[in-house]
């Protein structure tokens, strides 16, 4: 089966060593070193074959389904099987008030997306968000009785945010909104497994060369404090697991995720026009200035 990585990965990026080939009926088969193709049909649909043959249809009205090579449904985020299948996910047993407490403050750490995801739907709280930017609010809210007297979902990232706005003393708007996104890429990618994310291309600021190299050093600084405060012993642990509970709370889609987490972090620093400016992030290519 894919792995959720695997799954955030669909479509070529600079350095990932694909190949592309334009077909006669006009399609574009998209080839991957380990094994893994794309067939992107003209009707805007696409067609995804793992190494395990495992198949992904992105279908042209934005849903999609995942089969094993037997045909059986998997999950199109995780993976996982669906309930129905051979191998359906068990059901979680009920996730208690104590062990949730302890996952929030970093006592245990929550293994993967697919833990995160049942620890959810243990507790009974839906895998998908109702309205745009709002995925922390509606998670705090699902919480809010189990989390009682414990510090709500709503601060979890915001206190994390204006922390790293604080050390690396980001006076300019734009260098501040690069710095946010270096944040959410780099705890979005590490909840994932995926390492730390690679740097998009700064060029084109308004303000010149000088900004774009500006923009650039924001990023890496950035990156660098989100690695540090993931690496902070129950701190660090604490952040990657509201991270992955963020993201199964997101249908356990990064792409959707890593947009949610920067609407906060512009709301946290009060920085409406950021995300105006840049209301949908990209994924799995991280977006730059």
């Amino acid at each position: 089966m894919p792995t959720p990585a695997q799954l955030a990965e669909i479509a070529p990026t600079p350095g990932d060593g694909s190949t592309s080939t334009t077909n006669d009926d006009g399609s574009t088969t998209i080839s991957w070193p380990d094994g893994t193709t794309r067939v992107d049909e003209p009707d805007g649909s696409s067609i995804i074959t793992f190494p395990d043959d495992s198949v992904l249809n992105l279908n042209n009205d934005g849903t999609r389904t995942l089969n094993d090579a037997a045909g059986n449904p998997l999950d199109p985020s995780t993976g996982q099987p669906l309930g129905g299948g051979n191998q359906g996910p068990p059901t979680p047993p009920p996730t208690s008030v104590q062990q949730l407490t302890e996952f929030v403050e970093g006592v245990s750490a929550i293994g993967d997306l697919a833990q995160a995801s049942g620890i959810l739907r243990g507790l009974g709280v839906a895998a998908a968000v109702d309205q745009q930017y709002s995925a922390v609010s509606e998670l705090a809210s699902a919480l809010a009785d189990a989390l009682t007297g414990e510090i709500s979902p709503v601060a979890w990232f915001k206190n994390a945010v204006l922390m790293l706005l604080n050390i690396i003393k980001a006076i300019q708007t734009e260098e501040r909104g690069v710095s946010m996104r270096a944040w959410c890429y780099t705890v979005v990618y590490d909840a994932m497994g995926m390492g730390t994310p690679p740097e998009p291309t700064f060029s084109g600021s308004l303000q010149g060369p000088d900004q774009d190299a500006t923009d650039q050093k924001s990023w890496d600084n950035s990156v660098i404090q989100a690695t540090q405060q993931l690496g902070d012993g129950s701190n660090g642990t604490a952040l990657r697991n509201r991270v992955l509970l963020l993201i199964a709370k997101c249908s356990a889609d990064p792409a959707q995720s890593v947009t949610e987490l920067w609407a906060n972090a512009c709301a946290a620093s009060d920085d409406s026009q950021l995300l105006q400016a840049y209301p949908k992030l990209g994924w799995p290519q991280p977006t730059g200035a």
